[in-house]
C-alpha cells in the first residue's frame, strides 16, 4: 500500500495515490477497523465552522455521520447552529470516492486527488453545495512526521502492532454555498480535509494533544498535530507549512495554551520549517464547540491568527480520553 513507505526523504505528496482516496481492506475481522472522512468549510466574518465527518466501521456495515455547523460559544449541544448525527446508518454500496447516505450528505470525488463536490441535504431548511480544490497533494503523516519529536497523541498514527494504517491530510480552497436553518452563506476559504484507516478502540486510544490549522489567503497555510504533556505545552509532532502554494515540513515546533477549565481561550505555536525560516502564531478563540466521538473528547474552536503582521483565519481541534479527563479531574 502507498502510504505504508517511509516516505521521510522521497518529496512531499509523493506517497500518496488514487488507491488511498477508497477503502483500505482491513487485515482483519476487527469490529473497531475504521475509516473515516472529514470535510470542513469557514464563514469566517460569521465566526462560522462546519465540518461533515464520516465513521465507517466497515467490518460491521455501518457508518457515523455528523454534520455539525458552529459560530458562537457554546456551553452545551443547544448553542449550536445545527447537528444532525446520526450513529448506524448502513455503509451504501460503492466507495469512498463517490457516495450517498441516508442522512443527505453525498460525497464525490470529481478530478482524483484535487477536487471534491460534497453536499448536504438536510433537515430544517438547512443544505450545503461545496466544492473543494486542492491547494496542494495529500499529504501522508509519515511524510509530515517532526523527527525527533516522538509518537503522536493518536494510536492510528502508529503501526507498531503491524497492522497496516493510515491517515492523510489535505489542504483545500472550499467555495460555495451553506444554507443552515434558513439563512445563507457564501462560502470562500481554505479548510483542511483528512481520511483515516485504522482499528480504533472506542476508549482509551489517544493522548491529549490538539489538530489546528490556520490559513492565511494563500500565503500561508499551516497545518499542526500535537502531544500536550503537560496540558499547557505542545510538543508538534506532525504538520506542514503552505508556502504559496508549498508544501514545506517541518523541523521543530511548539504550542502553548491558555485554559479556562478544559475550553483553551489563547494559544501560540512556534514552529520552523525546513528552510529554516520561524513562524510565531498567535491565536484567539472566537466560537467554540465540543462533542465525545468513540470515547474521545473534543473540544473545537473556530480561531482568530495573527502572523507577522496579518490576520487568518482556522481552528483548533483538542482531543483527550474521556476517563484520562475523568482521572486528571480527580487528583
Amino acid at each position: 500500500m502507498a502510504c505504508e513507505s517511509s516516505g521521510a526523504s522521497a518529496p512531499l505528496g509523493t506517497v500518496v495515490t488514487v488507491r488511498d482516496a477508497r477503502f483500505h481492506a482491513p487485515d482483519s475481522l476487527d469490529p473497531t477497523w475504521t475509516e473515516t472522512n472529514w470535510f470542513g468549510f469557514f464563514v469566517p466574518e460569521a465566526h462560522l465552522r462546519g465540518s461533515v465527518y464520516q465513521i465507517f466501521r466497515t467490518n460491521l456495515g455501518v457508518v457515523r455521520s455528523s454534520v455539525l455547523v458552529y459560530s458562537r460559544p457554546s456551553e452545551s449541544v443547544l448553542d449550536l447552529d445545527y447537528l444532525d448525527d446520526r450513529a448506524h446508518l448502513p455503509i451504501p454500496p460503492g466507495n469512498l470516492d463517490d457516495y450517498v447516505l441516508a442522512n443527505g450528505v453525498s460525497v464525490r470525488m470529481t478530478k482524483p486527488l484535487s477536487e471534491w463536490h460534497v453536499r448536504f441535504d438536510g433537515r430544517f431548511d438547512t443544505s450545503f453545495d461545496l466544492v473543494l480544490e486542492a491547494m496542494m497533494s495529500p499529504l501522508a503523516t509519515q511524510e509530515t512526521r517532526v523527527e525527533g519529536s516522538g509518537p503522536g497523541y493518536a494510536v492510528f498514527h502508529r503501526t507498531d502492532d503491524g497492522m497496516r494504517t493510515g491517515h492523510l491530510d489535505q489542504t483545500m480552497w472550499v467555495t460555495g454555498e451553506a444554507r443552515v436553518r434558513g439563512r445563507t452563506y457564501a462560502v470562500d476559504h481554505p479548510s483542511n480535509r483528512d481520511h483515516s484507516w485504522s482499528p480504533r478502540r472506542e476508549w482509551g486510544h489517544n493522548r491529549c494533544g490538539n489538530f489546528d490549522e490556520g490559513h492565511f489567503g494563500r500565503e500561508l497555510t499551516f497545518h499542526v498535530q500535537t502531544r500536550n504533556e503537560p496540558l499547557d505545552v505542545g510538543t508538534v509532532t506532525h504538520g506542514y507549512v503552505l508556502d504559496r502554494g508549498r508544501p514545506l515540513r517541518l523541523k521543530h515546533g511548539q504550542g502553548a495554551y491558555r485554559y479556562d477549565g478544559w475550553r483553551i481561550t489563547a494559544l501560540r505555536y512556534e514552529l520552523e520549517d525546513e528552510l529554516g525560516r520561524s513562524y510565531r502564531i498567535d491565536g484567539t478563540p472566537v466560537s467554540w464547540s465540543h462533542d465525545v466521538l468513540s470515547g474521545n473528547y473534543a473540544a473545537v474552536a473556530v480561531v482568530r491568527w495573527e502572523w507577522d503582521g496579518n490576520v487568518g483565519w482556522g481552528d483548533l481541534k483538542w482531543h483527550w480520553d474521556v476517563f484520562r479527563m475523568q482521572e486528571h479531574a480527580a487528583t
